[in-house]
């Protein structure tokens, strides 16, 4: 099961690039007429002036009125950006065009996952010719058994022409009956509907307020489900309900009253428990109840310690649980499932500093954990009971490898499995499904993602390098380019990235990168400090009172790029989006002088407004990561580089922002606020676009083709305004 995202993390892709001096192999591309385009006149948003008192000092801001949806001249001032927006990209639309069909022709016109066995039946994910939805189907794990539609989700959405967006979805026991949620806006707000497999049939017809979160205990007749609180969306209640009976009768399980923690639920490994995660950003606890029991009380596995975080899972007589006590960067640990607490635990597979262990899965005869460094992510593999470790080959020295997928019906669902399946994928190596078998170490190509059918690696260059940051601290690049294109003097360069949440943004394959790495550019990733990269540390060192280190990290990887000759100093772009569009505004107040151009999608920017309003959607669960407005000291701090409290008179470069207007992560009035005093406050004639898709949320448009169109138009924007230093 998947549910929604409680960070302001975005999916981390490509839709920008850079520029370069040596633009013949470009000039074709891009309209002669492009470099001096002249349009209509950029919209002026009011001045309504709003006073705010904090700590004996005044802040005054002209553009809060933009936070009210309500306002009428809200829609009226983003439909005018667009407006104003679409104008100054006509002249570029042919290579919009070309660079459109160029994406939609690399993404696979039909796919399926590789097969998965769960509770007795084979399950798989298609996607049919052109399709932008799957159906899910199925059959028994049985020679000849015919196969049936589980869900068909183009059929379901069709009619939700604007949005539809499948959260999670899970078979009842006795597999008659499938919980799926769906999020209808993009504001990460779900419905729940249960239906019959075989029929069809309505069991329950919609759960309104919901979070992603859906789980059947074993009776089959029961349904745990989350409920959001209304205006905050923070997961707080967990509830449970008799399919098909009447609503008002559901009972309340659990409730957090605590604002910075927020619950999720999830079966465990054995099927035995329903467990409840009730976490915040630097602690958590675990409720467990006998998923045969649905009426008991939950039990608590160790009560919440600040500082103290764990996750657990369950099978066969133990819990088994990640933890970061007396260990930054986690150890996997085993308790017996009668008295599962913290002095109960022992260790099974310990700490490596500065390898983050990010998460685990457990089988009946092995246990496997995912361990990340800077030069990605590895697989461990331990023999169960006797620990002894399991080597895995790895594709590559360099990317990603992992047992956990995107949609997490798709893989190791069965605990008594003896293979185990993963997913491996580098910058220069398209995404690739093995299985591995433990008992024989033999591995198995299972499924490559389609873009081999396209690309060639031996064409391209991988490199990683590093820059020296103020304090001294090496900050990993890794770069792509193409062999035949590099340039004396450096080529144009789009440097990407995010630090934030421990989230890091990894060295995978991305296709769209290479629609701009085949027209000169060189693609580099800036692995700056708030991610996980080099572990715990490298988190701790990029949040809270050391957050500027995100943020110098990222300019000193921009001048070690020039410094080392992979880049045209004329011809720097940056992109981020989210927690990275906040890295993208504060480059963009310190040294504007860096850039030939800033991509910012749906940008974390007002962060002082955002954080000191505790009915925003995600302000109180993220006090840990930017701090406590209430706080003086964090105040200050925030002020000192929030993107739009420090907009100067000053030149700053070309820049392109998005917005969704059904973002609840972050919300379109902290880019339209950001742009609107931008246009009133700078000093030079660079050209700046603000799109607000009107339809969409944090991740944009639903269907696996959906953000294409938008993708494009940022890269021709770029091509564009790399022709202008050529």
């Amino acid at each position: 099961m998947g549910g929604g995202s409680t960070r302001r993390h975005f999916t981390f892709g490509l839709a920008a690039a850079g520029a370069t001096p040596f633009l013949a192999d470009l000039a074709p591309l891009v309209p002669a007429e492009a470099a001096v385009t002249t349009g209509p006149f950029a919209p002026v948003a009011p001045i309504v002036p709003k006073t705010f008192r904090e700590f004996g000092g005044v802040r005054v801001d002209h553009y809060d009125w933009l936070r009210d949806r309500k306002d009428p001249r809200v829609v009226s001032y983003l439909q005018a950006e667009n407006a104003y927006a679409d104008a100054r990209l006509q002249s570029i639309r042919p290579l919009v065009d070309e660079l459109a069909a160029e994406l939609k022709a690399r993404e696979a016109q039909d796919d399926a996952s590789v097969p998965t066995v769960y509770n007795g039946y084979v399950y798989q994910r298609r996607f049919v010719q052109g399709a932008p939805y799957p159906y899910i189907v199925r059959r028994k794990d049985a020679p000849g058994a015919e196969e049936e539609v589980v869900l068909d989700v183009g059929a379901l959405a069709a009619g939700h022409s604007q949005q539809y967006s499948l959260g999670s979805w899970t078979v009842s026991s006795d597999n008659k009956s499938v919980a799926f949620t769906v999020d209808f806006t993009g504001g990460r707000e779900f419905c729940i509907f249960v239906r019959t497999i075989a029929g069809g049939e309505i069991v329950d017809q919609r759960i309104d307020d919901a979070d992603s979160d859906i789980l059947f205990a074993a009776d089959s007749e029961t349904l745990f489900y989350v409920r959001n609180e209304p205006t905050t969306l923070r997961s707080y209640q967990v509830w449970r309900r008799r399919l098909g009976s009447d609503p008002k009768g559901d009972v309340l399980v659990y409730e957090e009253s605590d604002p910075a923690f927020s619950v999720s639920i999830d079966l465990s490994r054995s099927r035995k428990f329903i467990l409840l995660s009730i976490e915040e950003e630097r602690s958590s606890e675990f409720r467990y109840l006998p998923a045969d029991q649905p009426a008991a009380e939950p039990r608590i596995i160790e009560p919440r310690r600040r500082g103290v975080i764990y996750e657990a899972d369950h099978l066969g007589d133990a819990f088994f649980i990640r933890t970061n006590l007396d260990a930054p960067d986690f150890r996997l640990m085993r308790a017996p499932q009668a008295a599962p607490g913290a002095q109960n635990w022992t260790e099974i597979v310990p700490e490596e500093p500065g390898r983050h262990l990010t998460q685990f899965k457990v089988f009946e005869t092995f246990v496997t954990i995912d361990v990340e460094s800077e030069n990605g992510t590895k697989i461990r593999v331990f023999n169960l009971p006797d620990l002894r470790e399991i080597p895995v080959p790895r594709p590559a020295l360099i990317g990603v490898a992992s047992s956990s997928f995107a949609n997490d019906n798709e893989a190791n669902l069965d605990p008594a499995a003896k293979v185990l399946r993963f997913h491996f994928s580098s910058p220069l190596q398209p995404q690739c499904v093995y299985d591995f078998d433990v008992a024989t170490g033999a591995l198995a190509l299972r499924k490559q993602d389609p873009a081999t059918r396209w690309f060639d690696a031996s064409r391209y260059v991988l490199d990683q390098v590093s820059a020296t940051a103020d304090d001294g601290e090496r900050v990993p690049i890794t770069i792509v380019y193409r062999k035949d294109t590099r340039r004396p003097g450096g080529n144009p360069t789009l440097i990407v990235g995010y630090g934030a949440y421990g989230l890091s943004w990894r060295a995978t394959f991305t296709r769209s990168a290479f629609s701009l790495i085949d027209r000169g550019f060189v693609y580099a990733i800036a692995h700056v400090r708030g991610g996980h990269e080099k572990g715990e540390r490298w988190y701790a060192e990029g949040r809270m009172l050391k957050k500027r280190n995100t943020f110098t990290d990222f300019i000193a990887v921009t001048e070690a790029l020039i410094a080392k000759g992979y880049v045209d100093p004329r011809a720097v772009f940056a992109q981020g989006g989210s927690a990275g569009g906040l890295l993208m505004g504060t480059i963009a107040n310190l040294r504007p002088d860096l850039y030939a151009g800033i991509v910012a999608e749906v940008p974390f920017v007002d962060v002082v407004t955002t954080m000191s309003d505790a009915s925003v959607p995600l302000t109180t669960l993220e006090y840990d990561e930017w701090g406590n407005p209430a706080k003086k000291r964090e105040y200050d701090y925030m002020l000192s580089y929030s993107p739009y409290d420090n907009v100067g008179p000053k030149d700053y470069p070309p820049m392109f922002v998005t917005a969704g207007f059904h973002d609840t992560q972050v919300s379109y009035a902290e880019p339209a606020k950001w742009v609107a005093r931008l246009r009133s406050s700078k000093t030079d004639g660079h050209e700046l676009l603000f799109k607000t898709d009107m339809t969409a949320g944090h991740e944009g448009r639903s269907g696996r083709l959906g953000s294409i169109r938008e993708s494009a138009e940022i890269m021709g924007w770029i091509i564009a305004h790399a022709a202008k230093v050529g």
